[in-house]
């Protein structure tokens, strides 16, 4: 199996596509520590799930909007097993609303959650990590390159996150641990099914960037 061995913490994994990732590791054969925000029951279910299948999987939960749980949970995360081989930061999301309606704790949860924890975390990682293959993924958004009408500090914070893992990456390199982004496009999971703005969404907005990423509906 491709990751056996292989130790991977993935933020935002009680659902959608966090969960997916999360479930691929576990099928790939590595060792799988969930995160969830504060909704332990979710993240049990999709525990259970991968334990049903015959894999391993642990969960740590923080409030990655905090000043602490970014770097708690990677801490939370080493101490499991002893070790921290990949780190996938899929947590994100909010930042809607036209600028002149912002208001600062609006803001500065979009900013901590998408970017500000990014780099904690990550901070984090490269301190624990003894990996000879260590591997940091950004799950973000089309809305970084492409900025979205309606969400200025998500398109802002997703940039911001973008140029933070090129960044990393040339740090981390010569450790051999690579930094990339994965950018999705639009994508059907439970936390936007139903939603009736999915439905007036452009299709060439709904379509962005989806060919460049391997990820399928989930």
């Amino acid at each position: 199996m491709k990751l056996k061995g292989r130790v991977a913490l993935i933020t935002g994994s009680s659902r959608g596509i966090g969960a997916a990732i999360a479930k691929r590791f576990a099928a790939d054969g590595a060792k799988v520590i969930l995160h969830a925000n504060e909704n332990r029951d979710r993240a049990e279910s999709v525990a259970d799930s991968i334990r049903e299948s015959g894999g391993q999987a642990s969960i740590v939960i923080g409030d990655l909007t905090s000043e602490q749980a970014p770097t708690q949970i990677v801490r939370d995360a080493f101490a499991f097993h002893g070790a921290l081989d990949i780190l996938v930061c899929n947590a994100g999301g909010s930042g809607g609303g036209l600028i002149q309606n912002s208001t600062l704790d609006a803001l500065n949860k979009t900013l901590f959650l998408n970017l500000r924890a990014v780099m904690l975390s990550t901070a984090e990682f490269g301190r624990l990590t003894q990996s000879d293959c260590g591997r940091v993924v950004l799950i973000s958004s089309g809305a970084a390159a492409h900025p979205a009408y309606g969400a200025s500090a998500l398109s802002a914070a997703k940039a911001g996150a973008e140029a933070f893992i090129r960044s990393a990456a040339q740090e981390f390199g010569p450790r051999n641990i690579t930094c990339n982004t994965v950018a999705p496009g639009t994508t059907k999971t439970d936390r936007i099914a139903g939603q009736s703005w999915t439905d007036k969404v452009p299709v060439s907005y709904t379509h962005l960037r989806a060919h460049e990423t391997s990820l399928h509906l989930v």
